[in-house]
């Protein structure tokens, strides 16, 4: 039987020819041209029904054969560009099941979908492409990480500022401050990786929502795709189409929030007002009409797009919640924001990566600006409180007093153990008595930050258990990485050898 591409032969079949013309024209939407990053899923997903089916007994062998050769046959078109979707069709599922029918006509391509709808493919063919990416992203989440941890290696020594409030504070290393990205990148991919084991659950089979009578057997199908088990409720399944895409944003979120919060430190902290790093010019671009600047375009541009998460997340938060139970039509919506918000992400982290991993950093402008402000003033207070033999909010009054009360003009450089008498006469009332080996040390934020040694600090040593416990974590991270890749291709070439039998068979 000879079916037209230009219908789709399932539904509008033997109605009048506009019959769905315009639901057709603004539901599809693009809908099938995001499909088309499915293909392959689609194909995969096919072939393990018709194996399991087979194995069942619920299917004739030559048409098994019949069905897996064509499969087998898309699957080359589209990796050669040649199997485009038609739009008629409205997605990747009916493109793949109108292909069959065409080729090997309804009595043989007709049985594509015995015991699973359009739904449960969706569903299952999202899982697929979602778990890819995860680990994809992941996979540059790694390289970001030991990028930023070789970098602090090279800096442990390097001082820099700390900001409270945007004011000179306590002193860093430059490696501190590289180490403290890190451990926010370890925790977005964590959380990432985690979630590949939520995704990784296997719909097929809940067809539009309530299973059906056949003997089908899930375990066997989720085990061709390599997903670690089927999905346990059937209707809860098609409920979680777009909590699943959201609850994966909100994860990159959070990746987002940190990368965008980098990136406007790196803006700041290069402008000429602050001059602490330098970015590689691979990054930067000219001014059209002032030839002195280097402008951070690229940063910019991430930052920018860093924007994009949380406003997606909620999107689809305001698709879904108001959603009865079963499929509605408009989770279809929720697949362009996915495949964007994916996209922009994928692009944005190889650049960043780039651009965190090179900066220079200017050595001599970081020290001079750490020691503005007075800003090792709580070390110091520290110290004569515990050297002097007074209580600490003493000796806070004390330093304040030659803060404030002109006993030092400029920097700790000036402070004596004299000054520091004569200002706690006037502070407290009492005869403060330190002498100069007592605070030789903390005169000067090169020398103060190497001694800020509790546990997570800036001092050297601190920082070097830091960048083994990264590197600790990263790499555990990897293997699992590598591992979760390898137990999907070993699946997927399961399932080929199990096809490939079956076509030989017949």
């Amino acid at each position: 039987m000879k079916i037209s591409k230009n219908i789709n032969p399932y539904w509008r079949e033997g109605e009048s020819k506009d019959f769905g013309r315009e639901a057709i024209e603004y539901a599809a939407g693009q809908d099938v041209l995001l499909d088309q990053a499915f293909v392959q899923y689609e194909c995969l997903v096919n072939m393990a029904h018709q194996v399991m089916l087979r194995k069942q007994k619920i299917i004739n062998p030559e048409i098994t054969a019949k069905l897996l050769k064509g499969l087998k046959r898309i699957m080359f078109l589209d990796q050669a560009g040649k199997f485009i979707l038609i739009k008629e069709l409205e997605d990747v599922h009916s493109n793949v099941e109108q292909y069959l029918i065409r080729k090997y006509g309804i009595e043989t391509g007709g049985y594509l979908r015995l015991g699973i709808a359009r739904n449960d493919q969706v569903y299952t063919d999202t899982r697929m492409y979602m778990r890819d990416k995860i680990l994809a992203i992941s996979l540059e989440l790694v390289k970001l990480i030991e990028g930023l941890n070789k970098a602090a290696e090279a800096n442990i020594y390097t001082v820099m500022p700390g900001y409270t409030h945007l004011r000179v504070s306590q002193p860093l290393t430059f490696g501190h401050w590289l180490t403290a990205k890190a451990f926010h990148f370890l925790d977005d991919l964590s959380n990432i990786i985690k979630y590949f084991d939520i995704v990784n659950q296997c719909p097929l089979g809940i067809f539009e929502m309530a299973g059906t009578h056949l003997p089908i057997d899930r375990n066997l199908t989720g085990k061709l795709l390599g997903f670690n088990k089927p999905t346990p409720h059937s209707l809860y399944t098609a409920d979680l189409r777009g909590e699943l895409e959201a609850k994966l944003i909100v994860e990159f979120a959070f990746l987002a929030l940190h990368i965008r919060r980098t990136m406007n430190e790196i803006i700041l902290f290069t402008t000429n007002e602050f001059e602490l790093f330098k970015i590689d010019n691979l990054y930067t671009t000219g001014g059209t009409a002032q030839p002195n600047l280097e402008n951070p375009d690229t940063l910019e541009v991430i930052r920018a797009n860093m924007a994009l998460f949380l406003p997606s997340a909620v999107q689809l938060f305001m698709m879904m919640d108001v959603l009865s139970s079963g499929y509605n039509r408009d989770s279809q919506q929720t697949k362009p924001v996915l495949f964007n918000t994916i996209k922009v992400m994928a692009e944005a982290l190889p650049v960043f990566t780039g651009i965190v991993t090179t900066l220079k950093p200017n050595k001599k402008q970081m020290e001079k600006q750490a020691n503005l402000n007075f800003s090792i003033a709580p070390s110091v207070a520290i110290q004569l409180s515990v050297k002097g033999g007074i209580s600490f909010r003493e000796a806070h009054r004390v330093v304040k007093t030659m803060i404030r009360e002109g006993f030092l003009k400029k920097s700790f450089l000036e402070m004596t153990p004299g000054i520091i008498s004569e200002a706690a006469k006037e502070a407290i009332g009492k005869d403060l008595r330190v002498n100069e080996t007592d605070i030789a040390e903390f005169k000067e934020a090169g020398k103060c930050v190497l001694l800020q040694d509790s546990l997570g600090g800036p001092a050297p040593q601190q920082v070097r258990k830091m960048i083994k416990a990264i590197n600790l974590k990263t790499n555990s991270f990897s293997r699992q990485i590598t591992d979760k890749e390898k137990r999907l291709k070993k699946a997927e070439n399961y399932l080929l050898q199990e096809v490939n039998k079956l076509i030989m068979l017949n």
